[in-house]
């Protein structure tokens, strides 16, 4: 199932600009991957491998990096947020940036949904480096950050729908799913089945989507609990509000 868009308006006039930053800045980054590697739908030769074990996340290096109080090995959790193995990997990504961003951005504001994205971004990798200390490969991508989005969204707009791609054989079907349904969905099988009943070798890292998912839920519970006010009105789309000035 392909999320295409939600139906979750915002105030008339308001620009997420922190996800539009986000996602230029993870495409300027991706365009500079394909001058290093000369490659585009998946990175995979030397000039790749050298580029990914320099700024991706190695779990082993940021543990004993950690244990000799070598602080430095942060920079490359901060730094593999915004690198992707291709095209496919990339396009995925922001294209949930951009349906469940903005939203987000809006609750929180936007000083501290960026601060809230790479905090997110931080817990999904360590998640990940908990999961196998050991690993030398590297783990890169903006997934942990963005199953943050995804966790504090259904907190927050789980009655928002989802306009899905659904694909059935060779047939595809326009449905529109609630966030409370989709995203559980999304979070069960694609992250939490293929983690626990082995697809290590598909190379993509369950625990972090896992570890961001969760740690966004809890903001999103945070968050409803200290502006409760704003979900006692009865909306759908958890603020206050009605007619042309909240764009509904």
């Amino acid at each position: 199932m392909l999320p295409l868009r939600d139906e979750n308006p915002k105030p008339v006039g308001y620009r997420p600009y922190v996800t539009y930053s986000l996602i230029a800045i993870n495409v300027l980054v991706f365009f500079w991957e394909i001058a290093v590697t000369h490659q585009v739908w998946e990175f995979t030769n030397r000039q790749a491998e050298n580029m990914l074990l320099s700024y991706g996340t190695i779990p082993s290096n940021v543990v004993h990096g950690l244990a000799n109080h070598n602080y430095g090995v942060f920079t490359s959790i901060f730094s593999s947020m915004f690198l992707h193995a291709g095209i496919m990997h990339i396009g995925g990504n922001m294209l949930f940036l951009w349906i469940f961003g903005d939203n987000i951005e809006y609750k929180f504001g936007r000083g501290k949904f960026l601060a809230l994205y790479l905090f997110w971004g931080v817990v999904a990798d360590f998640f990940h480096i908990l999961s196998d200390p050991s690993s030398q490969l590297p783990a890169l991508g903006a997934s942990g950050a963005i199953s943050g989005v995804l966790g504090a969204y259904l907190i927050i707009f789980p009655n928002a729908k989802v306009v899905t791609l659904m694909f059935l054989g060779f047939f595809t079907r326009l449905i529109r799913i609630s966030a409370k349904w989709y995203l559980p969905f999304w979070f069960i099988f694609q992250n939490v089945l293929p983690a626990f009943i082995g697809s290590g070798g598909s190379g993509v890292a369950f625990f972090a989507h896992i570890g961001g998912f969760l740690i966004g839920l809890l903001a999103g519970y945070v968050y409803k609990k200290t502006h409760s006010s704003e979900f006692t009105y009865g909306t759908r789309y958890g603020w206050k509000g009605g007619g042309t000035k909240w764009g509904t």
